[in-house]
């Protein structure tokens, strides 16, 4: 998220944007987000198979909780958006149908362009539309070829970057990040079922790590990723750090204590969706029309003036976690109090993982 952000609202000619960093901030949270929910559906999904209760139960569950966690703010921000269409300078009226339906990918490439204030919500529309097959894949897959299925999920989201390689936003199609998710997947399954081999995996996975930062590396220097594509070299560099939180979180290190019982990292979590939801709205819209006009003026010259790009980042910064925090305690946490009456049944197991990470 907050790499994102930075790509967002910091001019990509700053030395802080040598790097990707839009395209590594939503790769990790692919990678991270199907690691999440494929390690929920297994745990689940065993339990269930033990005690021999219902997957459709599993399966309802899953869809209501996504929807308390992720439609409430979304829609609301869509239709303010469609309300204030004039302020926020973008077409949300030709293309209401596409961000309704979570298929915004889709519009943005189909007209080759961003939209303004409507552009990062096309990871958000992936994220959705991975939902819609993911869970029946998981819960309904015959258990020897589980494995084999998350492999083939990772070449075709290889393949399909291959394949759009030269067509222009074609990486945003919901098939060319199948090997995040696939990645982030493959190591559940390994959590989930051959747990005592996690070291193993681990240090696999750190050979496969050294040749991606390498290939990374030179990619940045040529300012090309012809070999392997971008997005699957960061997918796993992100795998090897989050394989290696989970490998080492058990002995609770110091390092890691200051991590997990961090009080701003585990605020920031709590708010961290509507931070993404609203972290390229709220700069246009606002803060550069109404703090500009009114507010920076009244500053001393050596603020307004000298300093102004650092004067905008801070803001910025401060009226989002305002805002997002607003909108987590008036708004949010209303309805995901609601996921109470729908919990899986093998929850305390996710206790494994620290609150604020699951709540990404």
């Amino acid at each position: 998220m907050i790499l994102v952000i930075i790509s967002h609202w910091i001019a990509a000619d700053r030395w802080i944007n040598t790097t990707p960093n839009g395209v590594i901030g939503v790769d990790i949270f692919f990678v991270l987000s199907g690691f999440l929910i494929s390690w929920i559906l297994f745990e689940n999904r065993k339990k269930a198979e033990r005690i021999h209760t219902s997957k459709s139960t599993l399966l309802k569950n899953f869809y209501v909780r996504r929807t308390l966690r992720i439609f409430p703010i979304y829609y609301a921000t869509i239709f303010l958006l469609l309300i204030f269409s004039k302020a926020s300078a973008s077409n949300i009226h030709g293309a209401f149908l596409y961000f309704v339906t979570y298929t915004s990918n889709i519009y943005f490439f189909k007209i080759k362009v961003w939209d303004g204030v409507l552009s990062h919500l096309w990871s958000l529309a992936v994220e959705e539309q991975f939902y819609l097959i993911w869970p029946w894949i998981i819960l309904f897959t015959n258990k020897k070829y589980l494995r084999s299925v998350i492999v083939i999920f990772i070449f075709i989201g290889i393949a399909g970057q291959y394949l759009m390689q030269e067509v222009r936003m074609g990486d945003i199609l919901t098939f060319t990040c199948f090997d995040a998710f696939g990645l982030g997947a493959l190591l559940a399954w390994q959590l989930s079922f051959k747990p005592k081999e996690l070291k193993k995996f681990y240090h696999v996975l750190s050979f496969f790590s050294a040749i991606a930062l390498v290939l990374f590396v030179a990619g940045i220097v040529q300012e090309s990723w012809s070999y392997v594509p971008l997005k699957t070299l960061i997918s796993i560099l992100s795998l090897w750090v989050i394989t290696y939180i989970v490998l080492h979180y058990e002995t609770n290190t110091i390092r890691l204590k200051i991590i997990w019982n961090n009080r701003v990292l585990i605020f920031l979590g709590k708010i961290s969706y509507g931070m993404y939801l609203y972290h390229n709205i709220l700069p246009r819209m606002l803060n550069l029309k109404l703090i500009n006009k009114y507010v920076n003026p009244l500053l001393p010259d050596v603020l307004y003036k000298e300093h102004w790009w650092y004067l905008f980042i801070g803001e910025n910064a401060v009226l989002l976690i305002i805002v997002s925090w607003l909108s987590y305690t008036l708004f949010e946490k209303r309805f995901l109090g609601l996921k109470k009456y729908f919990g899986y049944q093998n929850e305390n197991s996710l206790q494994q993982i620290p609150a604020h990470v699951m709540g990404t």
